[in-house]
């Protein structure tokens, strides 16, 4: 019987990649960056192709003569799921947001921000070789796929994240992380097959196994005109698109650039928190009022004291806090009645940016705050 492979035989590595080496490709001498992966797929590979019958086929089938593929043009996808680890968190949002800021006043703490605001705008960074990066942003990764067969191993060129979503799952313990790759490069160039990465790569580097857990110090919601009420949280994630695709052909048929956020950026997710004094459906504490009524919510999760001042008094900077911020709106109501830790009530929303009494662009829409003990722009 041939040998077979199981699971715990394949492996993804990135290395990030400056972007004005966007259409350079995939480096088999690298070092990569292993992601502690619980799920991995094959490549999804969509290439440029068609096929017809001729008018001088007398037949019901397609000739092989007549059809047509070329690897020039093509796009990839590649999914994962993975357990958050501290070093890596902000590396995979600031990548699928294309956004980040970065105070190292407490150096080896940093302080890390991702925002949508009126006064912060997501940017549109220029992705290509002739882009320029300031903290890490515009980011794009080269990633090894390896293979426990000889010589099979796989090199991505220029993939960024397509999409993320952050599980905080109380049940596991964990913020657990899923999303997809994308990298327009699929020409013979750049999609590197049958690769030995193992005699002539540096032996991969493993993220240091800090998790990030899956809890909150402060969980705070507005509801039917009262600020800050108290949740009790089962379950909340956030999913992260950012609708990228390629743009232009190379003579090899590779992409010229990334178009991101086109035409905008998406962020939805979901909430579940028990059915309660505070959260139930009277008057002043209405979940379905705010629904019907097409009202806004602040949304403020907290791991920590919430203080990320620095300077002044580095213990502020406490390695793993974070902050999220969110204006949802919701999309539905649903209860469970019947749920074992009573009934819950979970709530499907997307991200919006609020505004004032003129209508104009006013206040956050998504906020991401978080200490690690990394540079996001060396590392």
């Amino acid at each position: 019987m041939a040998k077979v492979y199981g699971k715990n035989q394949f492996s993804i590595g990135i290395k990030q990649k400056n972007v004005t080496a966007f259409d350079t490709p995939a480096s088999t001498s690298a070092t990569y960056l292993l992601l502690p992966v619980t799920e991995m797929s094959y490549p999804n590979i969509t290439l440029v192709e068609s096929g017809e019958i001729k008018t001088n086929n007398s037949g019901m089938i397609e000739l092989k003569s007549d059809q047509f593929r070329t690897r020039k043009g093509g796009s990839l996808t590649l999914d994962f799921e993975l357990p958050a680890e501290r070093d890596l968190l902000v590396r995979l949002m600031a990548n699928v947001l294309q956004d980040h800021t970065e105070d190292a006043t407490d150096d080896p703490r940093f302080v890390h921000t991702i925002e949508a605001s009126s006064s912060n705008a997501l940017a549109r960074p220029q992705l290509s070789s002739e882009g320029s990066s300031s903290a890490g942003i515009p980011s794009v990764f080269d990633i090894a796929l390896f293979y426990p067969g000889t010589n099979e191993n796989k090199l991505i060129t220029s993939a960024t994240l397509q999409s993320l979503t952050m599980n905080f799952d109380q049940a596991d313990g964990r913020c657990l992380l899923s999303g997809t790759f994308y990298s327009g490069f699929t020409s013979d160039q750049t999609l590197l097959l049958e690769q030995n990465l193992t005699g002539n790569a540096g032996a991969p580097d493993v993220v240091p196994q800090t998790f990030v857990e899956s809890y909150f110090t402060t969980k705070t919601l507005d509801l039917d005109g009262s600020a800050d009420q108290t949740l009790v949280l089962t379950a909340v994630s956030f999913t992260f698109s950012n609708n990228v695709t390629r743009v232009g052909r190379d003579q090899y048929g590779d992409p010229e650039a990334y178009a991101w956020g086109i035409p905008n950026v998406e962020i939805t997710g979901e909430i579940s928190f028990l059915y309660d004094e505070e959260f139930a459906f009277g008057s002043g504490k209405n979940v379905m009022q705010d629904f019907l009524d097409g009202v806004p919510a602040t949304l403020t999760l907290v791991q920590g004291d919430g203080d990320f001042t620095t300077g002044s008094d580095p213990t502020d900077t406490t390695l793993g806090e974070m902050k999220i911020t969110a204006e949802i709106y919701s999309t539905a109501v649903n209860i469970d009645a019947g749920a074992d830790v009573g009934s819950v009530i979970t709530i499907p929303f997307k991200v919006i940016q609020p505004v004032d009494g003129n209508g104009d662009a006013s206040g956050t829409a998504f906020k991401f705050e978080y200490v690690d003990s990394k540079s996001n722009s060396t590392w």
